[in-house]
């Protein structure tokens, strides 16, 4: 299993690289963008579509029987081993320039999260979580990666990409209850607030209505630096939907306390 997943890590590396090539080919550049959503804006671009079919196209060839589950484009076949693909995480920052948007890679085994791969091309930097590791390549070199120790509410950074794209009003409010009780919140973070939980600069993310392709490649990459990464119900996150990535148990447990109250204490 050692040295399957070794040869699948250079392999999720390979698509990550392809991927760039796409990505950063079209940032900061005039692009069309189209919206998958007739009530909200969801936008959608060739840069998406692009890595998306990419991605689709190499894991095929390198292993047809596998299947993968993307969100612009799916090849879905009955196998042990589904890739999970979100070929831009953070289009809307991806379109306003800001270089906070990342692709996220996948695999698991019999519906296990193996490998996880964050790519966030605009500031070269890339974080992975298989086996027992997670570390980041910055400049071609890897660091280990490892939560901070904050247990107090009171002394914790918390992240999330924007209350205003939660599930709904009662999620968003239970935020704001949140936000009151740590010590500084930070909007905006897309996929890249969960690779800075992992190298220790934060020490909470909370979201909610997120899909699959959202979240499973930053599992490894939390749970292996020591966090801890569940639903605001504590179960798994694989299908994604209100999640809670927290440094410890114990931030873990103290942060679901408060989004799960049905009152506000005084």
């Amino acid at each position: 299993m050692e040295k399957n997943i070794r040869f699948l890590n250079r392999f999720a590396n390979h698509l990550a690289d392809e991927a760039r090539k796409i990505s950063l080919f079209y940032f900061k550049k005039k692009i069309k963008i189209n919206n998958k959503n007739k009530n909200d804006f969801d936008p959608v671009t060739a840069a998406d579509i692009g890595v998306q079919k990419k991605i689709n196209s190499l894991i095929n060839k390198q292993f047809p029987n596998h299947s993968i589950l993307g969100e612009e484009d799916s090849i879905i076949q009955n196998s042990k081993f589904e890739w999970c693909i979100d070929p831009i995480d953070g289009t809307k920052s991806y379109i306003q320039g800001v270089p906070l948007w990342g692709t996220l890679i996948s695999l698991s085994k019999n519906n296990e999260i193996i490998l996880g791969l964050a790519d966030i091309p605009a500031l070269d930097e890339r974080y992975v979580g298989h086996s027992k590791l997670s570390y980041k390549i910055v400049k071609n070199k890897k660091t280990l990666l490892q939560v901070r120790s904050t247990k107090k509410l009171g002394e914790s950074i918390l992240n999330t990409t924007s209350p205003y794209v939660f599930a709904n009003k009662s999620d968003q409010k239970s935020f704001e209850r949140l936000s009151l009780k740590v010590k500084s919140t930070r909007l905006g973070g897309d996929c890249y607030s969960y690779c800075l939980l992992a190298d220790g600069l934060i020490d909470i993310v909370v979201e909610s209505g997120l899909k699959p392709w959202d979240i499973r490649a930053l599992v490894p990459i939390i749970k292996n630096a020591g966090g801890i990464i569940n639903s605001w119900e504590s179960k798994t996150v694989s299908s994604g939907g209100r999640i809670i990535a927290a440094t410890n148990k114990e931030l873990f447990k103290k942060s679901q306390k408060v989004l799960k109250m049905k009152k506000p204490s005084r």
